[in-house]
């Protein structure tokens, strides 16, 4: 029998936190029982499309619905449906515009149609944006047969307080392939050193992800010249490409942080790199989940984020540090000392044990999500 294809819906193809999540349940899943396939936008570079097709899916190209036009875009996911399918299920990752989706998927008759929250856009306040929430909203109560978030958080941002209060929302962990996450290797840690500039005592401060807006990477500038003001001998290293890279450059060279701050660009083996790290900065102003705060747990390395990101990324591992934004970056610089110089790294075995205990582990857990497609 062939497996059943479930299509997913997601911003782009590039090295992302909710990219990154679906190809750890894709290379989990029994694909003799399921296979996936992608609607994925015109943002970035393709960094999993050739893993895609060699697992066996395959990725449909679409223009965001702000170039489509809501009608358009509905019309485009409908014509990918009807000429692909039949689908099992339709899983779209596309906050308030899965709303689109699931209205697409419904006239297409596909049975199962998931919209799935992860990030927390209420900080997003622009007449046009919210606008456009509330109708996808409207369409994900109409048509979607069930609503997924990452968070509660994200849950609340996307599908509002009533649907949480009357648990309508499915809260589904960002799984990582644990095993995959180990200790830091001395080749390793040589070659980011190398990458950075750095001597042998030198902290290296990591921060993984796109150099998008939400992200707010221009604070980690801000804390790395307090730390170049402090005479503390840290280095900054962006793991991740985004549209804020030319202006970071820039800015980068007005403050004199050349020697400081360092873009490695998209990086293919984060499980590596993690480790490498003596602390991991996030600094977003929201955050859905936070996949790369888990990532460094899972490699033991501790993570100072903002109070923006929720509760539910904390594994319980003594590497978990919050502090708000407007501690301001002085503040940020000193806290990131005061954990490197104090926090103990669990053993391999202890870290993984936590994050399987509360569900993060891909490889353990993925085969609940044929359940979720109605598929035995």
């Amino acid at each position: 029998m062939a497996a059943q294809r479930v299509l997913h819906v997601i911003s782009s193809t590039m090295r992302a936190g909710v990219t990154i999540m679906v190809m750890n349940m894709y290379r989990s899943v029994d694909r003799e029982k399921v296979q996936f396939d992608f609607i994925a936008h015109d943002l970035g570079s393709d960094d999993f499309g050739p893993e895609i097709e060699a697992l066996g899916g395959r990725v449909f190209r679409l223009p965001f619905l702000s170039r489509a036009g809501m009608a358009g875009y509905v019309r485009l996911v409908r014509e990918i449906l009807d000429k692909n399918g039949p689908y099992a299920a339709v899983h779209a990752h596309t906050e308030y515009q899965a709303g689109f989706v699931a209205l697409a998927a419904h006239q297409a008759g596909v049975p199962v149609r998931i919209c799935h929250a992860h990030a927390d856009t209420r900080y997003v306040r622009s007449p046009l944006f919210l606008l456009k929430k509330v109708l996808g909203r409207a369409l994900i109560d109409r048509y979607a047969t069930q609503r997924c978030a990452a968070s509660k958080s994200a849950a609340l941002s996307t599908f509002g307080a009533r649907a949480v209060k009357a648990g309508q929302v499915l809260i589904v962990p960002n799984r990582i392939d644990v095993s995959a996450f180990g200790d830091r290797t001395p080749e390793s840690r040589a070659n980011l050193s190398a990458a950075c500039n750095a001597d042998p005592n030198s902290l290296i401060l990591g921060c993984v992800g796109r150099l998008s807006a939400e992200k707010n990477p221009g604070f980690v500038l801000d804390i790395a010249s307090a730390a170049k003001r402090f005479g503390l001998n840290m280095r900054f290293a962006f793991a991740g490409t985004g549209n804020m890279l030319e202006m970071l450059t820039e800015r980068r060279r007005r403050m004199d942080l050349e020697d400081t701050v360092f873009f490695l660009g998209s990086q293919g083996d984060i499980p590596s790199l993690m480790p490498c790290f003596d602390l991991l900065l996030v600094p977003s102003y929201t955050e859905g989940f936070c996949l790369a705060a888990l990532e460094a747990q899972a490699a033991g390395t501790p993570v100072l984020a903002t109070t923006g990101v929720p509760p539910e990324a904390d594994m319980g591992l003594g590497l978990f540090f919050t502090l708000p934004l407007s501690a301001g970056a002085d503040a940020w610089a000193q806290k990131a000392a005061d954990i490197i110089e104090a926090a103990a790294r669990p053993d391999m075995e202890t870290r993984r044990h936590a994050i399987r205990m509360r569900g993060f582990d891909a490889a353990a857990d993925a085969n609940d999500l044929l359940q979720l497609y109605g598929i035995g």
